[in-house]
């Protein structure tokens, strides 16, 4: 039988940005021009309807104008600057460190999921060991990583229906400066 050795690089050491990444950045910037189009069109219009009620009353007065308070945002903008902020978030979340971060640490441990947080600036990782000391391996590799902090084991558990018991756990860390 002959051996082969394959080796997969998931995450090269470059930075470049793919497409997908470019086109989320589009439709950020896109959002977020169209929210503030929206809400200089309802100043101008407040604006014009009070000026209009002005002449109105006939008080045309040169006078300066009291600041004129906006009217109150929709639900449908609050919502599209919610979506904006968040896309943006998850825009600035660093996957090139994150990613290098996981594959340095030790081959031994199954990685079963990865869930990101932009918000938190968190990472929660569910992985499988064979023996405890590979856990806690895999755990102080990623305790000394630089991209990564407060990296934390918060459940493990053997599972005994699976074959070999292997243990699974899983694992809370931060990334840059935590809110």
């Amino acid at each position: 039988m002959t051996n082969v050795h394959l080796e997969l690089d998931f995450a090269p050491q470059h930075r470049k940005l793919s497409m997908t990444s470019l086109g989320w950045l589009a439709a950020a910037l896109l959002l977020f021009g169209l929210a503030i189009t929206v809400v200089s069109l309802q100043l101008a219009e407040n604006a014009r309807q009070t000026h209009a009620l002005a002449a109105q009353e006939g008080n045309t007065r040169t006078a300066p104008v009291k600041a004129v308070q906006p009217a109150p945002p929709h639900a449908g903008d609050l919502a599209r600057a919610a979506f904006v902020r968040q896309t943006a978030l998850d825009l600035a979340t660093p996957w090139a460190d994150l990613l290098t971060s996981l594959e340095a640490a030790p081959a031994s441990v199954a990685l079963l999921s990865v869930e990101p947080s932009a918000n938190k600036r968190s990472i929660a990782l569910t992985a499988e060991a064979a023996t405890p000391a590979e856990m806690l391996l895999y755990l102080q590799a990623l305790q000394s990583d630089k991209h990564l902090a407060n990296v934390v084991l918060m459940t493990h558990q053997v599972q005994l229906q699976t074959p070999g018991k292997p243990l699974r756990f899983k694992l809370l860390a931060n990334w840059g400066e935590t809110p």
